[in-house]
């Protein structure tokens, strides 16, 4: 592997993406609703409140569209840290059910956006390869999506090792499923087109202009940032893993970042790419500590993420590591180079929920998982309706208990433990027959 000389975080937005470069404007003395965050949870959130007629100011810490929100790898689907089985052993049908019918509603609410918004973001249907590293995880896939396929009617193909080598080009997996309604698009283009959306509804988006706090009552929220204050009747925290010192205590004390790494690799020639991933499909193992890859939009680059929560490391060190790694399991990648490489900043729960909170006029939807595109799109809509008071925002993960740590700095330190503790029980069960 090489990467080009003097080689530090490169962009990331795999093809050209419109990153509008905003005039900056005052901060309003007042706004009907003040929403942290210009990703997608806030666009989304912003949206809907601005086409109800409320007055909505969005600041930003940095530029809109440079966190996670087009950092990620663009998969949508049904993503949750909870089997459907293990909620079902613990909590029912009803609810197992009724959760998973949720996260069928989080896909299919970015198709509902994109379509009604006409945003050009390559949104397939490509079809999801999940891998199983031994036969163990293989049978345990197997059960559970027969379990999925009997109770909700989601369709599955399995593959034995020669199945998934066709579609992977890998024959160093036991087996796998394909799961074929899921999709992928390319989440800078879907920023962008969410961007464009908010302005035009007359949104008003505050680059680089920090909030540093949030004091006052409710329906009298006096929202603080470097630039200024402003007065808001409601406030929604979109800050995901970026939740940081403007944030409620309370708020902080639930939200756990982490970072998520990947690479691109130079521009191949067709061959090059089918050789590698014959299939144009997204791909994902059955790790805790997963590793994805999938073709760029364009198809002219494979990218490939993984290492979750480790210690923060220079871009090129983190880089030729997962470069390593991508090779243990993709062959044709040994002799590529990276071109690019980059991470985005993730967030967690302490119960592996998503989570839509309300505290005296403060708002927060969050905790993704690893599921930002459909759950960013679904919970920044439904924290708009709830804050308008509409029957169509009540959601499961609005009613659970959102559990809180006394030391969140304690928490966040300890990820990388936590995380080394998964990969060894990854380690274990990709060795079990």
């Amino acid at each position: 592997m090489s990467l080009p000389p003097g080689h530090a975080e490169a962009p990331h937005w795999w093809e050209a993406a419109p990153r509008p470069v905003l005039p900056e404007q005052p901060v309003p003395a007042r706004s009907d609703a003040v929403i942290v965050g210009s990703g997608i949870t806030g666009l989304n959130a912003a949206l809907v409140l601005a086409r109800a007629g409320r007055q909505v100011t969005v600041f930003e810490a940095g530029d809109p569209g440079a966190g996670a929100s087009t950092r990620n790898a663009g998969y949508v689907g049904r993503s949750l840290k909870h089997d459907y089985s293990a909620l079902l052993r613990r909590h029912g049908r009803a609810m197992a059910a009724a959760v998973y019918a949720e996260m069928q509603a989080a896909n299919d609410a970015v198709f509902e956006v994109v379509e009604a918004e006409g945003i050009a973001c390559h949104l397939e249907r490509c079809g999801r390869v999940v891998l199983a590293h031994s036969p163990r995880q293989m049978r345990d896939l197997a059960a559970e999506l027969a379990l999925r396929q009997e109770h909700l009617g989601e369709a599955h193909m399995l593959l034995d090792r020669a199945g998934v080598a066709a579609e992977t080009g890998s024959d160093r997996f036991a087996g796998g499923a394909l799961i074929p309604d899921l999709a992928a698009l390319h989440p800078g283009l879907y920023h962008a087109g969410l961007l464009e959306r908010a302005l035009a509804a007359g949104v008003t988006v505050l680059a680089r202009t920090p909030a540093t706090g949030v004091g006052g009552e409710r329906g009298a929220l006096r929202v603080a940032s470097t630039r200024g204050s402003t007065l808001a009747r409601e406030v929604l925290f979109a800050t995901n893993g970026y939740t940081g010192e403007g944030a409620p205590g309370w708020l902080r004390r639930r939200v756990i970042p982490f970072d998520a790494w990947m690479f691109a690799t130079e521009v191949l020639s067709p061959n090059q790419v089918a050789a590698i991933l014959p299939a144009n499909r997204t791909f994902i193992d059955t790790n805790h500590d997963i590793l994805f890859a999938r073709r760029s939009p364009d198809g002219r680059r494979i990218l490939f993420g993984g290492q979750t929560g480790v210690r923060p490391r220079p871009v090129r060190e983190r880089a030729a590591a997962l470069h390593a790694l991508a090779a243990s399991v993709l062959p044709g990648m040994a002799g590529l180079r990276v071109d690019q490489a980059w991470t985005g900043r993730c967030a967690g729960t302490l119960d592996l929920y998503p989570h839509l909170a309300e505290r005296d006029g403060v708002w927060f939807a969050g905790g993704y998982c690893f599921a930002g595109v459909p759950m960013g799109t679904y919970l920044g809509r439904k924290a708009a309706w709830q804050m308008l008071g509409r029957a169509e925002g009540a959601t499961h993960f609005a009613t659970r208990p959102f559990p809180g740590q006394p030391l969140p700095e304690v928490a966040r330190r300890l990820v990388p433990a936590v995380m080394a503790y998964w990969r060894a029980c990854d380690l274990r069960a990709m060795r079990a027959r």
